[in-house]
């Protein structure tokens, strides 16, 4: 059992959207053990994993803002929920244009409203504004940008994230029996609720952004 959260369905959903773009050898950068995303990539030729943290025995122990990797040796980027947790994130974009061969592309996602988490390196939230100014500064062009969610999702979102810090259903049993339908029916019903809610009002309203990225080739 798990805790349903709006956030997790629509990375899902739009991730499995963007992830045939991608192909030949991968970079997940922040991926830890690299196994979050390998079952998005079967048609990949490698997928490699960058993370600062060593203990996570990535295939690549490196900082997002200096990968100790070649120039133009990587076909496709993925960086998801990660953007927050470097200080500099235009370093951390531009070290993605360099490795990345020309019209090699990447999947980007970050959060515009999240609680604070791994701190205390957790330093920033993003809309769409800012994140279309630091990609098109890198000399990334943009190929999509979807929205995660709208007032009803980020409600939920919020709500059952707080649910989470104060009750831990990872560590109490109880708490997972009791969380675990009651946000699988809320995440449902918010995300139907944005799906038929066609207001400006909502859509000013956003979980955070998966953005399709290309470097172009020239």
């Amino acid at each position: 059992m798990i805790v349903s959260q709006p956030d997790r369905v629509l990375l899902r959903r739009e991730l499995e959207a963007f992830a045939p773009h991608l192909s030949g050898v991968i970079l997940d950068i922040g991926g830890g053990t690299g196994k979050r995303y390998r079952g998005f990539f079967p048609h990949a030729t490698s997928i490699r994993a960058l993370d600062i943290n060593p203990d996570l025995k990535p295939d690549i122990v490196g900082d997002a803002e200096a990968m100790p990797i070649p120039d133009a040796s990587i076909d496709g980027v993925v960086c998801s929920q990660m953007l927050e947790h470097v200080p500099h994130p235009s370093r951390a974009l531009a070290e993605m244009y360099r490795v990345l061969k020309p019209g090699g592309k990447a999947i980007l996602t970050v959060p515009q409203l999240n609680e604070l988490h791994e701190e205390p390196h957790d330093y920033y939230r993003y809309t769409k504004h800012g994140l279309k100014t630091l990609c098109e500064e890198a000399g990334f062009r943009i190929v999509e940008l979807k929205q995660r969610g709208k007032y009803h999702g980020v409600m939920a979102q919020n709500r059952i994230r707080r649910w989470i810090d104060h009750l831990r259903p990872y560590e109490r049993a109880w708490a997972m029996l009791l969380l675990g339908p009651v946000t699988l029916l809320y995440t449902k019903y918010a995300l139907w609720r944005d799906k038929h809610d066609h207001s400006a009002a909502s859509a000013k309203h956003a979980i955070g952004w998966s953005l399709l990225l290309e470097k172009p080739s020239n």
